[in-house]
């Protein structure tokens, strides 16, 4: 039996499934099985996974389905997978040769629950729009809220129930948040060897700027709701209460192009109402400021703080609407 499951759901991906399974292939490190799951596609991504099933066969088991959502698929495929540790990469994204390699051996040498690093992102033409390195802290956890740059040990994730929410946003985030917190075995790296492709006509660059047909109140509530059925909630208070902050400013930033301010305006309302009625005192956040968290980039730290002294003066929603029109 291989000693990692490299998991990779696959939707509609003709154009990058190639170049992400030559990465895996490729690797440094080789007692791996690659799962690819076909979640419905309409294009050739089949035909294309077929032709390396044949040209690797000890090496990628292949499922066809009923598209089912990525979602479902991640949560089917941790129950299936054989090895030791779990993988996840997304079927646009590529890895660098030493990726399996660095990951195995860092979670091995400390008997880790989860190991995580950082990511770059090249565009279409291969230029790197961004770098982004993770340093040794608390704070880090929560700063790259996907299944991939990480590795996990299959039974913690079985043992804990750690499972992806069937949503139409955020699944991950529910995922990573109980991951991250019911395990003191988490360690951070520094190394990036995961590239993100930053593709201007995937799910995350086009669906999520309408905040309207977001499920944002179902995944607020849910990560909420298990936060305190785990018993997580009291003992990371603090940087739960920066995290969901953190993350409604990103949905009033980056899901509201378009809007009417009257529309931005109740949405504006609804999540803060939200977020005040869990963190009474999420305006007194010394984890928020132009020099914490430690370890997050300063263009998110002064997006985070200016839209806090903004809200604080109830000039919000102003800024949130002239940010939406950029």
């Amino acid at each position: 039996m291989e000693k990692v499951t490299i998991i990779i759901p696959v939707y509609n991906s003709e154009k990058y499934i190639g170049r992400c399974l030559d990465s895996v292939i490729s690797q440094s490190y080789t007692d791996f099985k690659i799962l690819v799951v076909n979640d419905g596609s309409k294009d050739n991504s089949q035909q294309i996974i077929n032709e390396y099933k044949s040209r690797y066969p000890e090496k990628i088991i292949s499922i066809e389905q009923e598209n089912k959502g990525v979602a479902v698929t991640r949560n089917e495929s941790i129950k299936k997978a054989m090895g030791k540790y779990i993988m996840f990469i997304d079927n646009d994204d590529f890895i660098d040769k030493d990726y399996i390699k660095t990951y195995i051996s860092t979670i091995e040498e400390g008997d880790y629950d989860a190991v995580i690093g950082g990511y770059r992102r090249p565009d279409e033409n291969g230029k790197i729009v961004r770098t982004l390195p993770l340093k040794e802290s608390e704070w880090a956890k929560f700063m790259i809220m996907t299944p991939w740059a990480k590795i996990f040990k299959k039974q913690y994730l079985i043992d804990n129930d750690i499972e992806f929410l069937k949503n139409n946003i955020g699944e991950d985030i529910y995922f990573n948040l109980k991951a991250m917190l019911l395990s003191k075995k988490i360690k951070v790296i520094e190394y990036i060897g995961y590239n993100w492709l930053f593709n201007t006509t995937s799910v995350s660059n086009t669906k999520q700027k309408n905040i309207q047909n977001l499920q944002v109140y179902e995944l607020l509530n849910s990560c909420y709701d298990m936060l305190k059925e785990e018993k997580l909630l009291d003992k990371n208070y603090e940087i739960l209460k920066t995290h969901f902050t953190r993350y409604i400013i990103w949905l009033l930033s980056f899901s509201t192009k378009g809007l009417s301010y009257e529309i931005i305006s109740k949405e504006y309302d609804n999540l803060f109402k939200w977020l005040e009625e869990r963190f009474p005192d999420y305006k007194k956040n010394k984890m928020i400021s132009y020099t914490k968290p430690y370890g997050e980039v300063f263009n998110i730290r002064f997006l985070v703080k200016s839209f806090m002294i903004a809200h604080n003066l109830h000039l919000g929603k102003i800024l949130t609407y002239v940010y939406s029109k950029i």
